[in-house]
C-alpha cells in the first residue's frame, strides 16, 4: 500500500465529508458539508490519498492563537496569523494503527514551517489528547472551549 500526501483537490471532497461524518456523527461533532469547506486552508490541508480512495485527510487554517473555528456556522473570515489552526485530522478505519496520523501530522508541520508559521493549534476532543501531547502540544486549560465540542475538549498548541 501505497499512501501519498498531497493538497486536497474537488474529487477528495466527497471522501472527506464522508469521513468526517462516519467519524464524528456519532459523538455529535460531526459539522455540515459547507461548515467543514470553511476550514479548508488551500496550501495548508491535504489528504492520504490510496490511488483514488480517501486514506486520512488534514484540514488546517490560519486562525488566531487562542481563538478557535464555531462548530455549528462557516467561517467565512480568512485570518492573516502566525498560528496555523489544524482543524482536523483523520485516518480511515481501515488505515489507522500504520502510523499514517504521525506521517500526515509530520507534513503538515513541515508545510507550516516552510510557510513561515510560528505555532500550530488545535482542540483535542473526546480522548485525542494523549495522541497530541505525544507529539509535542501543550494543553490550555485556561481556553474555554464551547459545549459544542464535547466534553473534556482541550485546547492546545504547540511551537514551530
Amino acid at each position: 500500500m501505497t499512501v501519498v500526501p498531497r493538497p486536497v483537490t474537488e474529487e477528495d471532497w466527497p471522501g472527506i465529508v464522508a469521513l468526517e461524518a462516519e467519524t464524528y456523527a456519532e459523538s455529535g461533532l460531526s459539522e455540515k458539508p459547507e461548515v467543514l469547506a470553511s476550514r479548508l486552508g488551500r496550501s495548508t490541508s491535504f489528504v492520504l490519498a490510496d490511488g483514488a480512495d480517501v486514506a486520512g485527510y488534514v484540514l488546517a487554517l490560519p486562525y488566531p492563537r487562542f481563538r478557535f473555528p464555531d462548530l455549528n456556522r462557516a467561517d467565512p473570515t480568512s485570518f492573516v496569523s502566525t498560528n496555523l489552526h489544524l482543524h482536523d485530522l483523520v485516518i480511515a478505519p481501515g488505515y489507522r494503527r500504520l502510523g499514517l496520523g504521525r506521517r500526515l501530522l509530520g507534513h503538515l508541520m513541515t508545510e507550516a514551517r516552510r510557510q513561515a508559521y510560528e505555532v500550530v493549534s488545535l482542540v483535542a476532543v473526546g480522548d485525542g489528547a494523549g495522541f497530541w501531547v505525544a507529539h509535542g502540544f501543550l494543553r490550555h486549560p485556561e481556553t474555554r472551549l464551547p459545549a459544542a465540542y464535547g466534553p473534556g475538549a482541550t485546547y492546545m498548541s504547540r511551537l514551530l
